[in-house]
Order: structure tokens, then C-alpha cells, then sequence
């Protein structure tokens, strides 16, 4: 008779009985390659345009920066239309002296989280006015600076800080909002694989260095193109003058 000896079953530093099949289970990683060819695709003629754009509607001083954290506050789990329509009822900070004017903006606006964006955008405009430097300059070391923010900011995670950085700065920038659309680029999912964040936006800088073209201006590239647009006008028209 013909016998076959069944493999032992793993064992854990415990000494505890594992599954053979749970270690065996697929991780994913990030895929470069669909990046890569989007940087080998680069239209310089495009890139050109859009830096002059966005240099031209950059922030010209204290109150414009402050306005882009205020859009960044309003694009957190919501729409562009409603990201747009948020801002559009409190870009004219005429609520600074009352948060319950605040919160009626917002409400009336239908961005929604209101509560939330009224309780975080009220602490973050005393923040601002306290510290201008901190929040509107040019730092020398990019990502320690928006780490030290992200753990300042209430509200605004990784990506919307850095979001918000990337509209001041956008022609200097170096950091990245590795917002949904940036996690698709690299066949990964945002809800499940956030621990990519860092490494992706390294690999994206990277590349952005080596193509000489500023970190912001592709990703608007890619986010546009993404989206099937010819440029980011259909929402940036709002700082325009």
C-alpha cells in the first residue's frame, strides 16, 4: 500500500498550529509601470502650459494662501462641484468673528460635514493667523514639514495637507496629494493599501525630478487626464481674478 506523508502544519514563534494557506495569502504593490509611461508620454508643450497657469493664479499673499487650505478643507469626502460650492460660501471670510455664521455657510452650501468642516476650518483659521509662516512659506525640508503639520492640523490627513501645500506652492512643491486617482495610477486602492503612501509618493517625485516637470503640475496632468479633462480649469477657475 502506497502512503503520502501530509506536510507538517507551520508553527509561529507561540509555537501555536498556522494555516499553511493564511501564509500563502497575496500582498499587493504598487505597479510603476502605467506611471512610467505616462512620464515617457509627457507633452512638454502641456506641461509648459500648465505651469504657466497655475503660477499665474498661485497665491500672491497671506489671505490667497489661507484661501487654499480653506478649499483643501472642503474637498475632504465630497465631490468637486461641492468641493467648489463650499468654498464659494466662505471665501470671503466674512465669518471670522462668529463660527455660528460659519457653520450656516456651510450647511446653506450643501458640501456636507458641516459640523465637522465648521469645528476644524474655525480652530485652523486661529491656527493660521497665529503662525502665518508655518502655513503659507516655503519650507526647506518638504516632507518633514508636512508631517509635522499633518499631526497640527485637525482634520486634513497626509493627502489634503499636502493638497494644500501643492496650491500654494505648486511650481515648488515636494510633496504629493496621493489622493484616489494617484492610488489608481499605481493599480492600488486607497482605502486598503494607505501603508503605499510614502513609498509612492517618493517614486513620484523621483520620476518628477527626473523629467524636470514640478510634482503638482504632473499630477494635475495625470488627474485631469484621468478624468478626461482638458485642463484644471473646470475647478481652479475659482481662484482666478
Amino acid at each position: 500500500m502506497i502512503t503520502t506523508q501530509l506536510p507538517l502544519p507551520m508553527r509561529c514563534s507561540s509555537d501555536a498550529l498556522v494555516q499553511p494557506e493564511l501564509e500563502l495569502k497575496p500582498t499587493r504593490n504598487p505597479s510603476y509601470s502605467r506611471v512610467e509611461r505616462f512620464f515617457d508620454s509627457l507633452d512638454q508643450a502641456r506641461v509648459v502650459s500648465y505651469r504657466d497657469y497655475w503660477n499665474s493664479i498661485a497665491p500672491k499673499g497671506t489671505q490667497e494662501a489661507m484661501l487654499r487650505w480653506l478649499f483643501a478643507f472642503m474637498s475632504v469626502h465630497t465631490s468637486w462641484k461641492s468641493n467648489v460650492n463650499g468654498y464659494n460660501a466662505i471665501k470671503t471670510m466674512d465669518w471670522w468673528h462668529d463660527q455660528q455664521v460659519l457653520l450656516n455657510k456651510l450647511k446653506h452650501s450643501g458640501v456636507g460635514l458641516h459640523n465637522n468642516r465648521t469645528k476644524f476650518v474655525w480652530q485652523f483659521q486661529k491656527n493660521f493667523w497665529g503662525d502665518v509662516k508655518k502655513y503659507s512659506h516655503a519650507p526647506a525640508h518638504w516632507r518633514n514639514h508636512r508631517d509635522e503639520l499633518v499631526g497640527e492640523v485637525l482634520g486634513l490627513g497626509k493627502a489634503k495637507v499636502s493638497f494644500s501645500l501643492e496650491m500654494i506652492h505648486p511650481d515648488k512643491c515636494e510633496v504629493v496629494c496621493m489622493d484616489t486617482h494617484m492610488f489608481q495610477a499605481y493599480s492600488l486602492d486607497q482605502t486598503k493599501d494607505e501603508k503605499h503612501y510614502d513609498n509612492i509618493e517618493a517614486h513620484w517625485i523621483s520620476m518628477c525630478r527626473a523629467y524636470d516637470v514640478p510634482c503638482y503640475i504632473a499630477r494635475c496632468l495625470c488627474r485631469d487626464a484621468i478624468q478626461t479633462k482638458e485642463d484644471s480649469r473646470y475647478w481652479s477657475y475659482v481662484f482666478e481674478e
